[in-house]
């Protein structure tokens, strides 16, 4: 942010030679070089913010971290501070206090984080994930050429004292090779490379993340969606009617309302899911949320085509289509239902998506996914300058005029959301129909998965290791081996 305080044209203007307006002829090339380089510090000290704050208040605060106190305060402390920003700055018109005070609240923030370092609670990093996911490709890629026994129970899995589950899939074969043990070597020698052997139950969560990868795909376009509140939403709040008798209504209350409406709808499904779902309902619960999540976006759209329809048929009717700062006389209120929409969307989603690997992943790696779901979320917010590139050129076939002009008065912004409307729907029935496929597939390798039971007992002063296999519903015993006892 300070490097943002520093861009603006009055701050360097005497360092630099240049004049002090905000014009872009005041604009230097040292100006814009501390733009740029802010831009991608802000974007990096969000990315690690969003990634470290919870497993930070996990590791200092324990389980109280999730208590409702918390996250309470931590909620009203939001409201506040959010309220305050909008009333305030929507009446500071320099673009250096803009900057500028966010920039001394990050450096009393940081102040106040440093002084109590030598209090906080360090903890050993205990290994990411992440590494789970090389190491198994690695060991695969290693052994490609090895053909994969025929008997699952021949590869590697933990044998631990007392009875442990080892569940095997038998899709995505090719990684099983991850889990064979080579016969020219001894087991102890092929353990010391962690990326030569790898045991069955990481293999399976390869497996499990990479077949929800088609299923993250159809997150990009809520990040799409995301972005047309900080874009063509507001530039639609900009030639409204802000003013509701003589206040003038600050256009960032939107946002606000925004956040309130995710904040809301994630406390419905928290409703939802308890209260109005049996406990073998739940499991799918996630699911119809994320599938809730998109309709509610589908009506966020057909919502602004139908407002901003209207908005232009206001702008032909006053012959505001020309360059000209007048605003319209249609309030901008109309614009208040597409951002609650909106917040509704995300809300849901994003509820239950962590509610959904909070279910069907371990702790440790629920955070990756989340933040992997995040990264879709990003693209898709990136991808929404390409999406609008592409329907530009798309709209411009056959000799018409593109739907996006230089100003929003002459452009066909309603086409755009109707587009996006339809691209939605086309990504809830492929999440319906990839969902359904999911399902299908987890009852069906249910059906054929391998269940291993290893037991070690004393029969008579002899060591007996004794397995219990069961695939489907059908169940043996077997014993491998007796040996004697050395005790």
């Amino acid at each position: 942010m300070g490097f943002l305080t520093m861009s603006t044209p009055p701050v360097l203007a005497k360092a630099t030679g240049t004049c002090s307006g905000y014009q872009p002829e005041c604009i230097g090339e040292s100006q814009r070089i501390l733009f740029y380089i802010a831009l991608a510090l802000c974007a990096l000290g969000t990315a690690g913010k969003a990634v470290s704050l919870r497993a930070f208040l996990l590791e200092q605060l324990g389980e109280n971290a999730i208590s409702p106190s918390i996250w309470s305060l931590q909620r009203y402390a939001l409201i506040l501070f959010k309220a305050a920003a909008v009333l305030g700055f929507s009446y500071i018109s320099p673009w250096s206090l803009w900057f500028g005070v966010p920039a001394i609240c990050y450096t009393v923030a940081a102040f106040i984080f440093l002084s109590g370092s030598c209090t906080y609670k360090y903890v050993k990093p205990e290994g990411s994930p992440i590494t789970t996911l090389f190491r198994v490709f690695a060991a695969s890629i290693s052994k490609l050429f090895y053909r994969l026994p025929t008997d699952a129970l021949q590869l590697y899995n933990i044998s631990d004292p007392g009875i442990q589950c080892l569940p095997h899939t038998n899709g995505l074969r090719c990684l099983d090779k991850a889990a064979i043990i080579l016969p020219d070597q001894t087991l102890e020698q092929q353990l010391r490379n962690t990326w030569r052997l790898c045991s069955v139950a990481e293999v399976e969560a390869t497996k499990f993340v990479i077949r929800k990868f088609p299923l993250c795909m159809t997150y990009i376009l809520g990040g799409v969606l995301t972005s047309l509140s900080y874009t063509y939403f507001l530039e639609q709040a900009k030639t409204m009617n802000n003013k509701v008798g003589n206040l003038r209504i600050p256009l960032a209350v939107f946002l606000w309302f925004q956040f309130e409406a995710r904040e809301q709808f994630q406390k419905i499904y928290h409703i939802f899911v308890n209260w109005g779902w049996g406990s073998e309902a739940k499991p799918s619960a996630p699911r119809v949320g994320v599938a809730v999540s998109i309709i509610l976006g589908v009506l966020c759209t057909i919502t602004a085509a139908k407002v901003e329809s209207r908005r232009l048929a206001m702008v032909k009717i006053y012959s505001l289509a020309g360059e000209t700062e007048e605003k319209i006389p249609m309030t901008v209120f109309w614009l208040l239902p597409q951002y609650l929409l909106l917040g509704a969307a995300d809300g849901m989603f994003g509820k239950s998506l962590e509610d959904y690997y909070n279910r069907h992943f371990e702790p440790e790696s629920t955070s990756y996914m989340i933040s992997a779901v995040n990264l879709m979320h990003g693209l898709g917010c990136i991808s929404s300058i390409l999406i609008v590139y592409v329907v530009s050129k798309v709209s411009q076939l056959g000799n018409k005029v593109s739907w996006f002009q230089d100003t929003l008065n002459k452009s066909r912004v309603d086409k755009y959301y109707w587009t996006l409307s339809w691209l939605l729907a086309i990504a809830f029935v492929l999440f319906v129909v990839i969902s359904l496929w999911y399902a299908y597939r987890r009852s069906k390798e249910e059906a054929q998965t391998v269940y291993v039971e290893r037991t070690v007992a004393y029969v008579r002063g002899e060591l007996i290791y004794g397995t219990t296999i069961t695939m489907g519903n059908r169940r043996s015993n077997n014993i491998i081996a007796m040996l004697p006892s050395f005790g």
